[in-house]
C-alpha cells in the first residue's frame, strides 16, 4: 500500500484553510444564487458553473487540490511512500 506522507505541516495548513476559504466561496455563490440575490460570479478551479450539488462539491475539491499537491511533491513538501 502507498502512504501520503506530509513533509511541511506549515504547508499542509495552508493547503487544507486555502480550500476551506475555496469551497466556502463557491457555497455561498451557489446558495445567494439559489435565494435570487445578485452576485459575482465566481471562477472556478475546473473551469465548470459550481451549483452545489455533491458531483459540483467533489470535482472542485479534486480541482482546486491537485495542482497544488502536485507542486508541492514536486517541491519536497509532501512524499508517497510503501507502507
Amino acid at each position: 500500500m502507498t502512504y501520503f506522507q506530509i513533509e511541511d505541516t506549515k504547508w499542509a495548513d495552508g493547503l487544507q484553510s486555502g480550500l476551506e476559504e475555496y469551497m466556502m466561496t463557491l457555497q455561498e455563490s451557489a446558495y445567494a444564487e439559489e435565494e435570487g440575490e445578485e452576485i459575482e460570479e465566481v471562477e472556478t478551479a475546473s473551469g465548470i458553473a459550481f451549483c452545489g450539488c455533491d458531483t459540483c462539491y467533489y470535482r472542485e475539491i479534486l480541482c482546486y487540490l491537485t495542482p497544488r499537491i502536485l507542486e508541492g511533491g514536486a517541491e519536497g513538501k509532501v512524499t508517497l511512500t510503501d507502507g
